[in-house]
C-alpha cells in the first residue's frame, strides 16, 4: 500500500505573486516532512523557469498559461488512477496544518497501516475559518485515544484531502467537472464532492487534523478584493444549486443553501466514526478552550 502526493499551483501576475510562490515552497517542505519518501507530483501554472526550478517536487507538469484548478487536479487524478497507489493526498498550494493534536501520527498511520482506514473513501482536514473545533474536540475525550471522523460539509469543497484510488478498489473513476468558478460557472470542488457522494462513496473530516491556510483571503485571482470574490462565489453557489436541484439543493427564504435533502437521500457517510490510535495523545494548552470571562457584577 502506498501514497501519492498531488499539488496544484498557480502564480498570479499581481502583488501576491511572491507570497503565493513562497506558500507553494513552504507546502513542499512541509509535505517532505510529514510524508517522507512519498513522491510529489506538482502541476505548476504560470511559473517562470527560475521559479519552477526552486520547487522541490519529484515530478513537475508545467503550463505557461493557466489551465484552471479542475483541469490541473484531473491531470493528477488521471496519473493516480492509472497507478498502483492506494491513496492520493491532493492539495492546493497554500495549505499546511496547525501543529495540534499530534496530527503527524495520523499521517504516519496512513502511510504504515492503511488497512485500518478501509471504511473511508476520502478524508479532509478541518477548516478552522468555518468550523470552530477546540470546544467540540475538548468535550469529546475519545479524541485522545481515537481518530474521530465526521461527514464533510458539502459547501467545503474537496481540497487538502486524502482520496482513495477508486479505480484500483472499485473499478471506477471520477474527475472534476470542466467548470470555471472564476467565470461564474459553478464550483468544481463542491461539484466533485457531490458527484463523489452520488456515486455511493463516503467523505469524512478528520476532527483533529486542522488545516492552516498560508494565504487566506489572498486569492490568486482576486488578490485582496474579498468583496468581489465573495460576490462571484455566491453566484457560483447559485449555479451549483441549479445544477443539483433534482437532488434537493435550493436556497431557502433566508438565502441559505439547504443541503439537508441531499444529505438525507444521497450521503451515505456515517454520522461519526472512531478508529483507534496507535499512540494516545493529550490536550495541550494550545487546543484547550479558554473559559469565558464572567462580566457579571458581584451584587453582594
Amino acid at each position: 500500500m502506498s501514497i501519492m502526493i498531488g499539488q496544484i499551483s498557480y502564480l498570479p501576475n499581481n502583488e501576491l505573486r511572491t507570497k503565493r510562490f513562497e506558500a507553494a515552497r513552504t507546502q513542499i517542505e512541509w509535505l517532505h516532512k510529514v510524508l517522507p519518501n512519498v513522491k510529489i507530483t506538482s502541476v505548476l501554472q504560470n511559473y517562470a523557469d527560475a521559479e519552477r526550478d526552486l520547487i522541490k517536487s519529484d515530478n513537475i507538469i508545467g503550463f505557461s498559461n493557466p489551465i484552471g484548478a479542475g483541469k490541473a487536479r484531473n491531470l493528477i487524478l488521471e496519473k493516480f488512477y492509472n497507478s498502483d497507489y492506494d491513496w492520493l493526498f491532493l492539495c492546493d498550494d497554500d495549505t499546511i496544518a496547525y501543529p495540534h493534536y499530534e496530527y503527524e501520527n495520523f499521517f504516519e498511520e496512513m502511510s504504515n497501516n492503511m488497512g485500518k482506514f478501509k471504511q473511508l473513501d476520502a478524508i479532509s482536514a478541518i477548516e478552522p475559518e468555518y468550523h470552530p473545533y477546540k470546544k467540540l474536540n475538548y468535550e469529546d475525550k475519545g479524541n485522545l485515544t481515537h481518530f474521530k471522523f465526521e461527514p464533510r460539509e458539502l459547501n467545503s469543497g474537496s481540497a487538502t484531502s486524502f482520496i482513495r484510488n477508486i479505480k484500483k478498489y472499485y473499478d471506477m473513476e471520477l474527475y472534476y467537472p470542466n467548470t470555471d468558478a472564476n467565470k461564474g460557472e459553478g464550483r468544481e470542488d463542491i461539484e466533485f464532492l457531490l458527484n463523489w457522494l452520488l456515486s455511493g462513496l463516503n467523505w469524512y473530516n478528520m476532527d483533529t487534523w486542522i488545516r492552516k491556510s498560508l494565504c487566506f483571503d489572498q486569492s490568486s485571482i482576486f488578490g485582496k478584493d474579498t468583496k468581489a470574490r465573495d460576490k462571484l462565489l455566491m453566484h457560483d453557489l447559485d449555479m451549483v444549486c441549479d445544477k443539483y436541484k433534482e437532488y434537493g439543493l435550493y436556497r431557502d427564504n433566508n438565502g441559505r443553501i439547504n443541503w439537508s435533502n441531499f444529505n438525507k437521500n444521497f450521503n451515505k457517510t456515517e454520522k461519526v466514526l472512531y478508529i483507534e490510535r496507535e499512540k494516545e495523545i493529550e490536550f495541550t494548552a494550545s487546543v484547550i478552550p479558554k473559559p469565558k470571562k464572567d462580566n457579571s457584577k458581584n451584587l453582594f
